[in-house]
Parts: C-alpha cells; sequence; structure tokens
C-alpha cells in the first residue's frame, strides 16, 4: 500500500509543479470552456449561407505556423464593396467560433478576409499574431487582382484577443515610432505595410487595450487566469514585463488613428478600458462610435455582440453595419 501511496503523492507533486512553471493546464482549461460555450449561429443560418460563397485555407505565405485565411463574400459580388481584415478571439489559445457573423456581413454586402494566426503556445507567441496580420494584408493587396477585391480602404476588425490584435496593428501602422518601439523588443521585424491614408477604420468587439490595467483584474472584469495566458502568449512569468507593456496600445494612439468602432459587455468583460479609448479618442478628435449598455438594461457578458438574437447584440450589430457604411457616432 505505501508504494501506492508514495507514487500517487509523488504525481500529484509532479503535476503541482507542471501547473507552476507552466501555462498548459490553463491554457487547456480557457480552451475547453470555449468548446463547451462556443456562439450559436442565428436562426435561419441556412438561408444566410445561401447568399454567400466562402473560400477557405487560403495560404497567405507566412513565416510562421497557422498562416491561413477565408474570404467570404456576397454571392453576387462585384468587387467594389467594402473589405474587413478579421482577427479571431479566443484567448490567444483558442481560434474562435463566429464566422457565422462574417457570414451576416456578407448578407449585408461587405466581404471579410478572416485571418488565422498561430496559437499559443505551440504554434507560436507574440507578437507573431501582429505579424502575420501584416503579412495577411501584403498577401491580399498582392493578389487583390486574382480575388477581386477593392483594398483602397480597409477595415479591421476583431473580438476580444482578435480585438488587441487588430488595435494593435492599425495602432502601428498609424504611428511609425511604434513600429520602431515594436523592432527594439524583438527579433520579429515589422514594417509600414498599410499606405497612409489606407484604413477607412477599425472595429474593436470586447478588446483588451492595456494588459497591466487587468492584474490584478478590477471587480466585473472577465476572470480568466492572466498570468498563466500571459506566460503562454508572451512567455513571461511576470506581468509587469516590457515585452507585455508593448502590446498595450492605447497609449500609442496618435491623431493618425482611424476613426473607429468601439463595444463592449457591461459584466465580466473589459469595458472600462472601453469607455475609457472612447473618451481617448475623442479627445483626439477621431470619430468613434461607442457602444454600450447599462446592466440595468441586460446584463451582458463578453462578446455579447455574437448573440444576435437578443436586442442588444442585434442593435450592436444594425450599429456596426451603420459605422461600416460610413454612417457617424
Amino acid at each position: 500500500m505505501l508504494p501506492i501511496v508514495i507514487a500517487v503523492c509523488a504525481a500529484a507533486l509532479a503535476f503541482a509543479a507542471f501547473a507552476i512553471v507552466t501555462p498548459y493546464p490553463a491554457v487547456y482549461f480557457v480552451r475547453w470552456l470555449f468548446r463547451r460555450y462556443s456562439y450559436k449561429p442565428p436562426a435561419g443560418y441556412g438561408r444566410y449561407l445561401e447568399n454567400v460563397t466562402i473560400t477557405r485555407n487560403i495560404d497567405y505565405r507566412s513565416a510562421y505556423r497557422n498562416g491561413r485565411l477565408d474570404i467570404i463574400k456576397p454571392k453576387n459580388a462585384s468587387g467594389s464593396e467594402k473589405v474587413i481584415f478579421t482577427t479571431h478571439g479566443g484567448a490567444y489559445v483558442h481560434e474562435g467560433g463566429a464566422e457565422f457573423y462574417f457570414v451576416m456581413l456578407a448578407n449585408s454586402g461587405f466581404v471579410t478576409v478572416n485571418v488565422r494566426y498561430a496559437l499559443a503556445p505551440e504554434q507560436g507567441i507574440y507578437p507573431v499574431p501582429v505579424k502575420q496580420l501584416e503579412e495577411a494584408y501584403v498577401f491580399m493587396m498582392e493578389h487583390k487582382d486574382e480575388f477581386k477585391l477593392n483594398l483602397d480602404k480597409v477595415f479591421f476588425l476583431g473580438d476580444s484577443a482578435g480585438a488587441q490584435i487588430a488595435g494593435q496593428f492599425v495602432a502601428m501602422q498609424t504611428n511609425p515610432a511604434y513600429i520602431v518601439l515594436m523592432n527594439s523588443m524583438s527579433s520579429i521585424r515589422f514594417r509600414q505595410a498599410v499606405p497612409v491614408g489606407g484604413i477607412d477604420g477599425v472595429v474593436l468587439l470586447c478588446a483588451i487595450y492595456d494588459f497591466l490595467r487587468l492584474e490584478p483584474p478590477p471587480e466585473n472584469t472577465m476572470k480568466l487566469p492572466l498570468k498563466k495566458l500571459a506566460q503562454a502568449y508572451f512567455s513571461s512569468a511576470s506581468i509587469k514585463s516590457p515585452l507585455i507593456s508593448s502590446a498595450g496600445f492605447i497609449d500609442k494612439i496618435t491623431a493618425g488613428f482611424p476613426r473607429a468602432f468601439i463595444t463592449d459587455a457591461n459584466t465580466y468583460s473589459f469595458d472600462f478600458e472601453a469607455k475609457e479609448a472612447v473618451a481617448l479618442l475623442e479627445s483626439k478628435n477621431i470619430p468613434v462610435t461607442g457602444v454600450f449598455y447599462d446592466v440595468a438594461e441586460a446584463v451582458l457578458h463578453h462578446n455579447y455582440q455574437f448573440f444576435t438574437d437578443t436586442p442588444q447584440g442585434f442593435q450592436t450589430y444594425q450599429k456596426l453595419v451603420g459605422f461600416l457604411n460610413g454612417a457617424a457616432g
């Protein structure tokens, strides 16, 4: 009996050490959560699908893993439609499942280029996904005639972790000093890929703007194992790492930042940062559409906008379409 007890204790100690030293238990837990609580398409989704064409798994020639993208178009696209580059959420460790949202956008007359990127920690760590968004954009510019896309002025959209990636990329493309900073942080080299004036707008859905504000998490903020996810994505156990600080883009926004659509949930998300971002853009005279709902109206959780069967989710979608079409405020 004693050898069995010793073996069990040794295994428990080994697992505890594994959980302390590596981020994998937290990563596996977060992936399980995303699989368990996946988003559901709207009612009658089959009708939406009938109106689009989807070209999947295009290799955008990334230097890193998981460099694929999908293009979703209206079925009778003319080539003049507005194009939206999207980056998915999933806490940097999982591929979010909101394709139906982009199918809806195609039904509203837009083309989406849905960029997949290396998932931490196995496939790649920061700043690889940000570089891959640059790679995907450059690839599509080189092949825009082949895919019949108008890329003169494009949008960048992300949700959750993907919104942080999109926001950071746009901040870099509109702030040359930020590119210099990023190039000093790692061996990965960024460049000015998007022409000045080439970004029509940025859409930030439940984004993280500054990681340093989230440890410890303020009340009512999403309760995730942030330190372990930071270890997975940034390969740093210290939330105060300069590398993590470099990913915070709110203080890198300049007057060149494009018009923005910003929304967040009111429960277990990051709405305090989103509201600060709206105020900052307004102070810089950058057009911004901020969409928020009081908890007295409805309790809305992280990525509420994907629940388009709720009044708030549907209203946010309508406001987003208006923003993409050029509506102010």
